[in-house]
């Protein structure tokens, strides 16, 4: 691959593979409350999907530039993390005192500062640990509880590769249900503006 077909996929990845799950999120979300009752779960099931997705998406961006081992390119043409690779992802980032570091880690500019502040402050990507583990081989088996209060609760259940069964639960409430949407456009954003910076010192801007 020649550095031009190199920029050329980075651009390409940027742009569908990187934006995909905030685009689906925030279609789910336009429609979400004023769907019927009865398509909420399945839509519920939907966001949290695409946030994981996005979430892991990030961490598969992170690590491409963090380790430079091989042409990011080929780094990012990789699976998605599984949950091994995520916890590592979100421990790494967990032990950041302040954005510098990550942008010393990602070897990338200023450009990307805020958004290396923001993902600090987010805190707690390991809280994804659960539904990554849920969702890292596809999609899940989805149903609903009710809570002892009455309330309804969104569970995904799946088998993992050693053959145990995981879950993970959500009460499908309506700031939970717009807190996923948000956290999918966060994380896509962050890792649109890491990779972005990659590609402008690439291009030489």
């Amino acid at each position: 691959m020649t550095a031009d077909d190199e920029l050329a996929f980075l651009r390409a990845f940027e742009q569908t593979a990187v934006t995909k799950p905030q685009i689906v999120a925030d279609n789910v979300l336009t429609g979400i409350f004023l769907t019927d009752i009865r398509y909420r779960t399945a839509l519920s099931a939907v966001l949290l999907q695409e946030a994981v997705e996005a979430g892991r998406r990030l961490a598969l961006v992170c690590a491409a530039l963090a380790g430079r081992t091989i042409p990011p390119a080929r780094a990012l043409a990789r699976p998605l993390p599984n949950l091994d690779e995520w916890q590592v992802f979100a421990e790494a980032v967990g032990g950041f005192d302040d954005a510098a570091q990550v942008l010393d880690w990602l070897h990338v500019d200023t450009s990307a500062l805020l958004s290396a502040e923001e993902m600090i402050a987010f805190g707690g990507l390991t809280r994804l640990n659960s539904a990554v583990r849920v969702l890292q081989d596809g999609p899940p088996e989805v149903s609903t509880e009710r809570d002892e209060a009455g309330t309804a609760i969104l569970v995904l259940r799946a088998y993992t590769r050693t053959g145990e069964r995981a879950e993970v639960r959500l009460p499908l409430v309506d700031d939970q249900i717009i807190a996923l949407g948000d956290m999918a456009g966060d994380f896509v954003a962050w890792t649109r503006d890491f990779l972005g910076a990659y590609l402008d010192a690439r291009s030489g801007r």
